[in-house]
């Protein structure tokens, strides 16, 4: 026995009951297609993000970036995103700081921006002929051999964020790993496209989980829901409409 859904069920049965003189011929519905995602969508939906290198970019939306534009750097994904309104521009892949060494999280600005910049604190350490010692180098803790020297590991495109030197800068990025002393490393690419587009005052808010703009399955989930009831609305009117035609056609 063929199942038919509760609208289509109430109606037909109401149009049953009216005169045959009454029925009125409505147009029949169109189908409104499979559900559509946009670009982005597509794009967190497709392999193994946020565990992947790739890097999104909407040219018409950079186009319009501009320093008020928000960033939001998610720490569980690994994943940063710059947004202009409330669509995504970019996202692209960080690599955020260590166990013990973490990222801090909040809301932040952009106080500095230098286009070459090098570490004040970690770098590689060199003894008096030259030869490194310490490829992670603490300068703050590490005693400078003598007649050796410090040097402080390079973060070119340097935006920072807090007092005690954390920023977004370009640096090795593994997709979905940790990997900075608390800084959020940027590969180069997206990192020259930031440092364009930001000024001093650029809004950054660093935060655990995505943040409430982010397209989540949640809201993916619901546009499959809504197509769902979008084609369950339409098979019931294209039900009454074949009727009414079936009765009309009997006058």
């Amino acid at each position: 026995m063929l199942k038919r859904s509760f609208p289509a069920i109430i109606i037909t049965a109401m149009a049953a009951l009216l005169p045959s003189c009454q029925m009125i011929s409505v147009p029949e519905a169109t189908d409104p297609g499979p559900v559509e995602l946009t670009r982005y969508e597509k794009f967190i939906t497709n392999g193994y993000y946020p565990e992947v290198m790739d890097i999104y970019t909407d040219d018409e939306l950079l186009a319009q970036a501009n320093s008020s534009c928000p960033i939001f750097i998610c720490l569980n994904q690994q994943r940063g995103r710059l947004y202009v309104g409330n669509q995504v521009a970019a996202d692209w892949p960080v690599s955020t700081g260590i166990q013990g060494r973490e990222t801090p999280t909040g809301k932040f600005r952009v106080t500095q921006k230098k286009e070459q910049y090098a570490s004040n604190r970690y770098g590689k350490m060199y003894n008096a002929e030259g030869r490194c010692i310490n490829a992670d180098a603490d300068a703050f803790k590490d005693p400078v051999p003598e007649g050796g020297k410090f040097v402080g590991a390079p973060m070119p495109n340097w935006q920072r964020l807090t007092s005690d030197g954390v920023g977004m800068h370009t640096g090795k990025v593994r997709a979905g790993q940790r990997l900075s002393h608390g800084c959020i490393r940027t590969p180069h690419s997206m990192a020259v496209k930031l440092f364009a587009i930001t000024k001093v005052g650029t809004r950054v808010t660093v935060c655990d989980n995505p943040e409430e703009t982010f397209p989540t399955g949640d809201i993916l989930h619901r546009k499959l829901y809504e197509n769902k009831i979008a084609r369950a609305k339409n098979t019931s009117a294209n039900a009454v409409y074949k009727a009414n035609q079936a009765r009309l056609a009997q006058d």
